[in-house]
């Protein structure tokens, strides 16, 4: 068995990058090596780098939380700098956990079968797709406990037990024992497991799929690497191979300016309609501000009093006081119960998994402490899905680095654009957008514009008549328990503005549909409200649109 020194010598020639001078870069690194050696992580950290460099071309980018490790920035395992960007490695590794670090690596979309398709060749019978378990939630549970009893047919979407006529208090039972249990299998989107040893081949399906989940595999203790497809990359190395995203300038005006006015379609994971409202809330300056923007959006980020402090006041120094990232719960923890953050961690990670064990525990060591309510409300905000700070960096810098090239090179981004992206709308809208920027497109309705008719119309103070094509649309529940979908109209502008209409409603992209509501004032942002819409009557438009020109 190797020492100590033999495994610090082996990751040290491992190493892509030099050692920046310091003691801060010195003193983590050395809280670093003590981690993997005690939890002897040396095998996981080489087997990595051995992957990446059989597969990469070009890997620019990394997910989770590995760009939280000092050592998988000096490995080349992720470009992101711990020090430089204050991440603390608790969230990567951690000795209270008995698990291994969790890589995600992200590749161009058009390479990730060919990437694994390598590694299955490279180590046959030793990798594996890795497979997914499909649980009952509540709706699916309710199905299946409702056919248990007998009802047939296609069940309605709010159904009640009564009115398909079976036993309410049995069915409620059996919802009860389903949820949480296994429904089905299905591959994971780009998880491997990779064996020391040859598979079983009782586990090993005839693609290459093994019958375990990633828990499973943890609890072997296996190799376990996400291989994952990110078309905002595919689209950035197509306009420009050569820049990483760390060297791109972290402050540009031109970049700030189209951020500002929400100008991000086409800008892979900032062009939602959330991230354009808050992008023209907030007016982005630096690369900085994307990066927290992109955990801002996220519903458990921080509460709405909280936002709404930050958007009156965004800056810096109120940024770096809230409560943002995943990280800034480990810090609350630390500093309110008087914990190591690695302690501080756990805690966190009983919350996210709503471990009621655990969270009695914390609740138990906070006492009569006087910031007991502002522990407890900023860990059940970060209850839900949040983002760890260092996968926060990772995607506010492709977000930052995409409107840098909108900007600047606005031919070669819609290009790269239309080759690549399907991202949050359908493909008729960037390819109308692209017109209306003079890129040369496919033949459609948008060489000759949006139908007459569409767009705004300023009736009585706020109130408004819209008309307009859905572009994309999603329904969810808000705050008060009902229904609220959530549209984003194309006008005869070239616009596109955000609806929400308080039901559910059955929208098509592509539908026109029209109504009447009152704008809305959001963070410096503006969107309609209504309790309605109606499909809009253009003769034809739909198959117009849906068939002939459906990308």
């Amino acid at each position: 068995m190797a020492t100590d020194l033999e495994d610090i010598q082996r990751l040290l020639k491992r190493f892509k990058r030099p050692i920046p001078p310091g003691d801060n870069y010195q003193n983590r690194l050395a809280e670093e090596f003590e981690l993997i050696l005690s939890q002897r992580f040396t095998d996981y950290f080489l087997q990595i780098c051995v992957l990446i460099d059989f597969c990469c071309v070009v890997c620019d980018l990394s997910r989770g939380s590995a760009g939280s490790s000092l050592v998988c920035y000096l490995l080349g395992i992720t470009d992101v700098d711990p020090i430089k960007w204050n991440i603390p490695v608790a969230r990567f590794m951690n000795p209270m956990r008995d698990d291994l670090p969790d890589v995600d690596i992200d590749f161009e979309h058009h390479r990730q079968t060919e990437v694994m398709e390598r590694i299955f060749r490279k180590w046959p019978g030793k990798t594996a797709r890795l497979s997914n378990y499909v649980t009952y939630k509540e709706k699916s549970a309710r199905r299946e406990a409702a056919k248990r009893l007998g009802a047939t047919g296609n069940l309605p979407r709010n159904f009640t037990y009564d009115s398909v006529g079976v036993d309410a208090k049995e069915a409620k039972r059996i919802e009860r024992k389903l949820l949480g249990k296994k429904r089905a299998i299905s591959k994971h989107c780009g998880g491997i497991v990779m064996f020391t040893r040859q598979l079983p081949k009782s586990l090993i399906s005839q693609d290459n799929q093994i019958l375990l989940d990633k828990y499973e595999v943890e609890d072997l203790e296996h190799l376990k690497v996400d291989i994952l497809a990110n078309r905002g990359l595919s689209q950035l190395l197509e306009i420009d191979p050569h820049t990483p995203l760390a060297d791109y300038p972290e402050t540009d005006e031109a970049t700030s300016k189209l951020l500002s006015r929400g100008d991000v379609l086409g800008v892979t994971q900032g062009e939602s309609p959330a991230m354009r409202r808050l992008f023209r809330a907030i007016q982005p300056t630096c690369m900085q501000d994307c990066v927290f923007a992109t955990a801002m959006v996220r519903p458990v980020a921080m509460s709405g009093r909280q936002k709404a402090a930050m958007f009156q006041d965004w800056s810096q120094e109120v940024v770096q006081d809230s409560v943002v990232f995943e990280d800034d719960a480990i810090d609350i923890i630390s500093n309110i119960i008087g914990v190591d953050m690695y302690e501080a961690d756990m805690y966190r990670r009983a919350f996210a998994k709503k471990n009621d064990e655990r969270i009695l525990e914390f609740v138990e060591r906070l006492g009569n402490n006087p910031r007991k309510a502002e522990a407890m409300a900023a860990l059940q905000e970060l209850s839900g899905f949040g983002l760890c700070r260092a996968h926060a960096v990772n995607l506010g810098r492709l977000i930052w680095a995409l409107a840098y090239q909108k900007a600047h090179n606005p031919e070669e981004f819609w290009r790269a654009n239309l080759r690549h992206c399907q991202g949050s709308y359908k493909g008729w809208v960037y390819q109308a957008e692209a017109h209306r920027k003079g890129i040369d497109t496919k033949p459609g309705w948008w060489q000759h514009g949006f139908p007459r008719g569409l767009g705004v119309e300023s009736k009585w103070l706020d109130k408004v008549v819209y008309a307009g094509v859905i572009a994309n649309g999603r329904v969810f529940k808000g705050n008060s328990g009902r229904y609220v979908t959530f549209l984003t109209l194309g006008t005869g502008y070239g616009e596109y503005i955000d609806v929400t209409i308080q039901r559910p409603f059955a929208y098509r992209d592509g539908d026109v549909v029209s109504g009447q509501g009152v704008v809305k004032h959001s963070n410096n942002s503006d969107y309609i409200q209504t309790s309605s819409a109606n499909l809009f009557s253009f003769p034809g438009w739909r198959e117009h649109v849906r068939d002939k020109y459906a990308y």
